[in-house]
Formats: structure tokens, C-alpha cells, sequence
């Protein structure tokens, strides 16, 4: 029983994490037309950031939270400004050829300085992991990781604000617009760059804490951002563009595949075993476990 509840928890609170950095790759994906595939490699520089501030330097880590937020809050802004602005008026095939481009080399460079300057600067082996100083709690004779329940919360939590701009909120109702008919929603006035600004600050806001709260449990080096992102795509690939429950279940269904491909082959084998489920989910459904077929 002690086992099946570290597994169950270890995978949910994984996939919650998945689930998130996914649903913010995918509402740019779908709003913008942009590819960010420097999307893991700074939920990366956000893990670094975190593991600095409270390993390092000592801060409080609520402190630390805030001052992570900030600083990303802007790299978002910054990200917007110079990387899409320049090209959202163009067609969408050349915003999406252009930004995996332009990204890409965003993220190879993010992943060469974070390695060399925190190598010289900080430890010579750059990895990046965080402990809380909290106990575990015990119920009825099960013990149950505060770590991990600090994980699913905050997953719990940052899902439930973008659910609640989505749907309440002008912004969310002109972003959804825009996924679901651009030419149309640029017709009847939305202004794709107000959008684009909110949702690239909150979607690099959620995804370096996102970050900082991944490495509780798994620690980062500096050069595994690009494969987060593939992991982002794979969830985007199982739920769907731009849905939120279809980048809950791909981001469950991808923790739970790593927690026990961990526990029983071999934590090795977690990256063939997200292949074959995105190859499975091609066969079969390739519009996404919750899209209907067209």
C-alpha cells in the first residue's frame, strides 16, 4: 500500500507538472502560431534560478518565489517583444517555421551559458535541486511526501488561474478566440499582440516555477530543457491544442508512464516510453485522446 501511494502521488504530482509547462506551450501554439522550443530550457534557467536563491544564497523560499516570479514576469515581457512581435503580423506558417528557428538557437544558448557560467561561478558538476526542510506526514500508518503534496498543490493552483483567465477574464475570452479563428477574431477587433504579452508573461511565469518546484523531486543539469519541451509536445500531441483537460490528461498520463516505467525497468527507460506513447496516440487518435474526429 506504501508503495502504490508514493507511486500514485509521485506520478500526479509529476504529471501536474507536465500538464502545466504543456498547457502554456500549447496556448501559444495556438493564440500565436509561435513554437517556443525554448520553453523547457527555461523552466530550466527557472530551476537554476530557484536552486541560487534558496541553495545558495539562503533566501526564504516564499521570498524566493516572489523574486522568481518577477524576474520571469519580465522575461516574458522581454520574450514577447523581441522574439514575437517582430513576426505575429506575417502568415502562420512562416510564424511557426521562424520561431522554431529563432528559438532554437534561444535555447541552445540559455543551455551553453547556464552551463558554463555556473560551472565557473558556482560548482564545477552544474545540477540543480531544491529539499524543503518539511516533515513528512503520516496517515493512518502511510507516509506521504510534503514535498510532493507541495507540487500538486501549486499545479492544482497555477492550473486552476489559467482555467479561471480562460473563461472569466477578457484577455482569456479574446485568446481563445483567436486558437479557434484567428482571421475572424482580428475581424471583430481582438488585438493579437494585447494577448500575446499576457499569455507569454504568465505561460514563462508559470514554467520557471513550475521549474523550481520540479527539481523537489528531480534534479535538472543544465542541458535537459530541450527534452522538457519535448515532453511539453507530447502532452500537447495526447490532450490537444489548446485544451486544458485534454493537457491535464497527457500530463497524468505522462508522469504516470516515468514513475513506473522508473519503478519497475528503470528510470532509463522513461524516455522511450514517452516515445512509444506518443507513437501509440499517433496510430490511434492522432487528433488527441479528447478531440473529436474531423
Amino acid at each position: 500500500m506504501q508503495t502504490a501511494i508514493d507511486l500514485l502521488i509521485g506520478g500526479a504530482s509529476l504529471g501536474g507538472i507536465y500538464a502545466l509547462i504543456a498547457l502554456s506551450l500549447s496556448l501559444s501554439l495556438a493564440t500565436t502560431h509561435v513554437l517556443n522550443v525554448a520553453h523547457g530550457p527555461l523552466m530550466v534557467l527557472g530551476a537554476a534560478l530557484a536552486t541560487l536563491l534558496v541553495q545558495v544564497f539562503r533566501l526564504d523560499p516564499a521570498l524566493s518565489i516572489l523574486i522568481l516570479a518577477a524576474t520571469f514576469a519580465l522575461v516574458g515581457v522581454l520574450f514577447e517583444a523581441v522574439f514575437v512581435g517582430p513576426i505575429l503580423h506575417k502568415a502562420a506558417e512562416t510564424i511557426l517555421i521562424s520561431s522554431i528557428i529563432v528559438t532554437f538557437g534561444l535555447a541552445l544558448t540559455i543551455e551553453t551559458l547556464l552551463g558554463y557560467y555556473w560551472a565557473r561561478f558556482v560548482h564545477p558538476e552544474p545540477s540543480f535541486s531544491l529539499a524543503l526542510p518539511v516533515p513528512h506526514l503520516q496517515v493512518g500508518g502511510i507516509i506521504v511526501s510534503t514535498q510532493r503534496l507541495l507540487i500538486l498543490a501549486f499545479a492544482a493552483v497555477a492550473i486552476g488561474a489559467f482555467h479561471l483567465l480562460l473563461r472569466r477574464t477578457a484577455v482569456g475570452k479574446a485568446a481563445r478566440a483567436l486558437a479557434q479563428d484567428y482571421e475572424g477574431a482580428l475581424i471583430v477587433g481582438v488585438n493579437p499582440r494585447a494577448v500575446s504579452r499576457v499569455i507569454f508573461a504568465l505561460g514563462i511565469l508559470f514554467t520557471a516555477i513550475a521549474g523550481a518546484f520540479y527539481v523537489l523531486t528531480v534534479p535538472l543539469n543544465p542541458y535537459e530543457g530541450i527534452w522538457l519541451t519535448l515532453v511539453a509536445l507530447i502532452v500537447v500531441v495526447i490532450g490537444g491544442v489548446g485544451r486544458l483537460p485534454g493537457a491535464l490528461l497527457g500530463g497524468i498520463v505522462l508522469g504516470m508512464v516515468q514513475v513506473l516505467a522508473a519503478f519497475f525497468v528503470g528510470p532509463r527507460w522513461s524516455p522511450i516510453m514517452f516515445l512509444l506513447v506518443l507513437f501509440l496516440v499517433l496510430v490511434i487518435r492522432p487528433q488527441g485522446l479528447l478531440e473529436r474526429r474531423r
